[in-house]
């Protein structure tokens, strides 16, 4: 029993007096690093330069290669490497300028790196643990790469995409510039200025309160701050705001406004708006009417008033010159369905519509007998066009008042209101509030003026298809009338249209 105890020993000391050997592997001069391997790397900035090999059998040390091209040491696995479970690889370097890190690697430094300027470049499932003290740090990092730093620093240069992981709350850097897709997690120290791009769903925490703050950020990315704290003000209209605060300097979000304040003066900062309103505001353009075949000709030919008088619109001809619309759209609601870049909008507004008659014609409200044979009080309403032969009008118009409620799907490319196209369409419900008729002509050398008050069997509601397209402030719109402007049979089918911009956005 005894015999067998002393066996295990002796086989477990072998083992692990194979496996816990260090081999040692002397190098020409480098200043750049580049692991490509699953491999535990300890960086170590030393007098001499020199690779440690640790916990790894002779027999499997020609897998593991430690070579020099062009300045660069390359650290790589070739073949299958059996070691120990602290199997470790110890870099001593002078000076190192790059650094870049591939695969599953693990690299840590045992003490500072100190560099004028330090590139970092990780990639895959990499783990970096590194304290710096340098000029200028750039580091690249994607895939699933989990980099921690402490330190400090001037600039700091950062591009991040994937789900990488960046842990540098501990790293001083005087400014950030940063640059992130995909989810990535950052936490990152800013003495003075931090500055960049962020999209994607990526998280970003800000440490050190930096003054000037120049991100932007796009798709569903968020900033906090880390050393936030709330604060109660004694206002009935503001109840709470967020303040960070920082030796000379405070900065305070009310709202949507960013106050800064440092030393004794003061701020104040407005984020821009992305987004434009394009419904609320003033339209003004020109309308007019189509027929059944979508035409603008309303003009009929000879005898159709005695063979089909029903498809007779000539007398709705229209002076385009004259016709116009006005719309003061009063209310907006946008509804995001994501940012300010797609929404729905609703709102209210009114439309007055201007159609000047072409043709020197009376309307008249009761024309069915110029319409049916037999004329009933079922069929006598009618809205026809008669010649008027002893008065020369100088103004016959035809005019509607619409109260209006949009539901439109719109589209926005940009992130300034100024700087972004925007399309929009959808339906436009419309209640006839009222129509009329107004008159002006010369009698016996006078001006008269009458107004006929008549609803002329226009239809009560109205529904039209619209569109809105435009660049900034630019906003340009069209609308077709999907309901006919008159009563089914009591009057002639005509659709209404127009076309125009807008002159004032609210």
């Amino acid at each position: 029993m005894n015999k067998r105890i002393l066996i295990i020993v002796l086989s477990i000391f072998f083992v692990t007096t194979v496996f816990a050997q260090t081999t040692e592997r002397t190098v020409e001069s480098f200043d750049k690093i580049n692991i490509s391997s699953a491999l535990k790397v300890v960086l170590i900035q030393a007098e001499t330069e020199k690779v440690e090999i640790i916990g790894v059998p002779e027999q499997y040390l020609e897998n593991l290669i430690t070579e020099i091209k062009n300045g660069t040491l390359n650290i790589y696995v070739k073949a299958k490497v059996k070691g120990a479970s602290d199997m470790q690889v110890n870099v001593h370097y002078t000076t190192i300028t790059d650094i870049e890190v591939s695969g599953a690697a693990t690299v840590e430094s045992k003490n500072t790196i100190n560099s004028e300027t330090l590139t970092i470049n990780s990639s895959g499932a990499t783990e970096l643990d590194f304290s710096i003290q340098a000029q200028h740090v750039n580091l690249t990092t994607s895939g699933a790469s989990s980099v921690e730093l402490k330190g400090v620093t001037k600039s700091f240069t950062i591009s991040l995409s994937g789900a990488a992981e960046l842990k540098a709350q501990g790293f001083e850097a005087k400014k950030v510039k940063l640059s992130t897709s995909g989810a990535a997690d950052v936490k990152v120290f800013a003495v003075q200025e931090i500055s960049g791009v962020l999209s994607g769903v990526s998280e970003v925490k800000i440490y050190g309160n930096p003054p000037i703050n120049n991100l932007q950020k796009s798709g569903l990315a968020d900033i906090k701050n880390g050393d936030n704290v709330s604060i109660t003000l004694p206002n009935d209209t503001l109840s709470k705001t967020n303040t960070k605060s920082k030796n000379d300097t405070t900065r305070i979000k009310w709202g949507g406004t960013m106050v800064l304040i440092i030393d004794d003066s003061v701020s104040i900062n407005k984020p821009v708006k992305k987004r434009r309103n394009h419904w609320a505001g003033i339209d003004l353009g020109i309308n007019g009417f189509v027929n059944t075949n979508n035409s603008l000709n309303l003009n009929n030919p000879a005898g159709l008033d005695t063979s089909n008088p029903s498809k007779v619109t000539q007398f709705m001809e229209l002076d385009y010159a004259k016709s116009w619309t006005v719309s003061i759209n009063f209310y907006e609601q946008f509804i995001k369905l994501y940012q300010h870049h797609v929404g729905l909008v609703t709102g209210l507004g009114i439309e007055y519509n201007n159609y000047e008659l072409k043709h020197n014609v009376q309307l008249i409200s009761k024309g069915g007998s110029f319409v049916h044979d037999n004329v009933t009080p079922y069929n006598e309403n009618y809205t026809w066009g008669v010649i008027d032969t002893s008065i020369n009008y100088s103004k016959n118009r035809f005019k509607t008042f619409y109260i209006n409620a949009p539901l439109l799907l719109e589209i926005n490319t940009g992130q300034h209101k100024n700087k972004s196209f925007h399309f929009a369409a959808g339906a436009i419900v419309g209640y006839k509030f009222t129509t009329k008729m107004k008159y002006k002509y010369k009698e016996d050398g006078d001006t008269q003026k009458y107004k006929d008050n008549q609803d002329f069997n226009t239809n009560p509601f109205r529904v039209s298809l619209t569109a809105r397209v435009g660049y900034g402030r630019l906003n340009l719109f069209a609308t077709y009338g999907l309901t006919p402007l008159f009563e089914k049979n009591r009057g002639p089918e005509l659709h209404a249209f127009s076309i125009g911009m807008t002159l004032l956005g609210f």
